[in-house]
């Protein structure tokens, strides 16, 4: 299959000198109109200035009208050569095939950087979360302590006034 690249290779550039006529042919339409509006007949190319003894590599294509044309031409050309249209086929298959793997790159990408922002969330979620925990917890610590403290005091208290009671200090 090493003539397919060829074939490929030599209708892109018959495609390049069909779309050089077309422009040529284009232009002269555009900038001489034909009386009642209606687009003048292509002009034929101009010989070069200084004479050449090498004949053009690839003779000059019949110029289409119109895109169109171009398309109904390549068309044609497809549907003559079902080998040379499955080979165009493949072509834009494997672009779209990259595009479509560009695409969710980038999503997956995107989608990447949403996680990660989502993550960090998270982790800052849960640092607020067990700072939260620790400080119920050492003002649970600290109540206890100072409920501690204040029943020892009262213990302490009451056993004074009872022993002031016994020695006869306090009445």
């Amino acid at each position: 299959m090493t003539t397919t690249p060829k074939m490929i290779a030599s209708w892109l550039a018959g495609l390049a000198v069909a779309g050089a006529v077309l422009t040529g042919g284009a232009a002269a339409q555009s900038s001489a109109p034909a009386p009642g509006g209606a687009a003048a007949a292509p002009a034929t190319p101009a010989a070069p200035a200084t004479p050449t003894a090498e004949p053009p590599a690839t003779p000059p294509a019949a110029p289409a009208a119109t895109p169109e044309d171009a398309r109904k031409a390549c068309s044609a050309a497809m549907n003559a050569d079902p080998k040379f249209a499955a080979e165009i086929v493949k072509v834009a298959d494997e672009r779209a095939q990259l595009k479509r793997d560009a695409d969710t790159l980038a999503a997956h990408l995107d989608a990447d950087k949403h996680v990660q922002r989502n993550e960090r969330h998270v982790i800052y979620a849960y640092a607020a979360m067990w700072i939260i925990a620790a400080a119920f917890v050492f003002w649970y610590i600290a109540l206890v302590l100072v409920r501690l403290q204040s029943t020892r005091a009262e213990r302490e208290l009451r056993e004074l006034r009872e022993r002031g009671l016994d020695l006869g200090v306090l009445q």
